[in-house]
């Protein structure tokens, strides 16, 4: 009795413990919360400042071959003139385009280990990916990408910008073998070093000038420039000398003219002279452009003007104006906007150069 009572029991035992096995069944990992996505704000962040610095290179490398990087003794200038900008903003946007709708990556997402996905973590498709990079100009308002960098925050860990929302996509992990990411450090580094090298040999080129000598000055210009007809603004006092230099066309020229006054002007009494120098120059058809600064050329006191030819505005001036008592020395270096980069270095090299006695 004792023994079918103790196998009954081994029964009800064992009952329980399939009862206790079917309920661990039910009480597994179905019952825990999905994984929380990954935040990816830092990595795009850094990616995309990544991106601009390759972005940055591409516009001095652009601006050095166009002839709109400029240097001086303090200070450089990276600058791009009509057309180039419009091929400058082209390029942004083929860089983002053409790399992650062929990779789903650029260079800066590449390093990161980062890509764009569909909102399921598929392939996004060639329209959406041309939708969020051209909502990039949006992203940037009011600047500095304040309008995109705001909305990654609003979107908790998704982190999409406006063109991701838009498009429907977002970041995620590629998962692609460090030794494959940093494969996109040679292309990073060509183009930095491209962004160097670049500018440095144009400025030794600039710095193989030749150099005018005569009527009591001196100055230096590129090379390659010649010496051309003279034509421009007439300044005030009568005409002691004149030269000029220019890379050949007429209307793009460095015009330097020396002039007797009739009463000496110095430092203390220049400003006092500028709206009398203001009105003659508008006498003679011109449009300013701003304020006439107050400048030091060689030394000596001066004052600039920037203007526009009045009858259309197709050629500018830089004309600067620097006075020693009765002598007054104009640099007037007049362009058209397809040769603006390249007088503005000239004018620039002219101006820092020159020498009196």
């Amino acid at each position: 009795m004792n023994m079918n009572k103790r196998k009954g029991a081994g029964m009800d035992d064992q009952h329980r413990l399939s009862e206790s096995d079917e309920d661990s069944t039910i009480i597994g990992p179905a019952e825990f919360p999905p994984p929380v996505p990954e935040d990816l704000l830092g990595r795009r962040i850094a990616g995309a400042l990544i991106d601009l610095v390759v972005l940055v290179a591409l516009l001095v490398i652009l601006s050095a071959a166009t002839g709109g990087f400029r240097t001086s003794a303090t200070s450089f200038i990276v600058a791009l003139d009509g057309a180039w900008i419009g091929v400058f903003l082209l390029l942004v946007l083929l860089y983002y385009l053409v790399l992650e709708a062929w990779a789903g990556q650029t260079l800066g997402k590449l390093l990161l280990d980062v890509r764009v996905l569909r909102a399921g973590g598929t392939r996004p498709s060639l329209g959406a990916i041309a939708l969020r990079t051209l909502l990039r100009a949006v992203d940037w308002l009011p600047l500095l990408y304040l309008a995109g960098f705001t909305t990654m925050l609003a979107t908790g860990t998704r982190r999409q910008r406006i063109g991701d929302l838009a498009a429907r996509t977002v970041m995620g992990r590629a998962g692609r073998p460090a030794r494959n990411r940093n494969l996109a450090l040679l292309p990073l580094a060509g183009v930095l070093l491209a962004a160097i090298i670049l500018p440095v040999s144009r400025s030794n080129s600039a710095e193989r000038a030749q150099t005018y000598t005569g009527n009591g000055v001196s100055f230096a210009y590129p090379a390659g420039w010649s010496v051309g007809t003279p034509h421009g603004i007439t300044a005030t006092g009568d005409l002691l000398w004149t030269a000029v230099v220019g890379p050949g066309t007429q209307q793009d020229v460095i015009l330097i003219e020396g002039f007797r006054l009739k009463a000496p002007v110095t430092t203390q009494n220049i400003e006092a002279i500028v709206p009398d120098l203001a009105r003659l120059i508008q006498d003679n058809g011109y449009i300013f452009k701003g304020s006439p600064q107050a400048i030091t050329m060689a030394g000596l006191p001066g004052v600039q003007f920037d203007v526009t030819n009045g009858t259309g505005g197709s050629r500018q001036s830089r004309l600067v104006l620097a006075f020693s008592g009765t002598t007054e020395y104009s640099v007037n270096c007049q362009y058209t906007h397809a040769r603006a980069a390249e007088i503005q270095q000239g004018c620039d090299q002219v101006l820092s150069t020159f020498r009196v006695p």
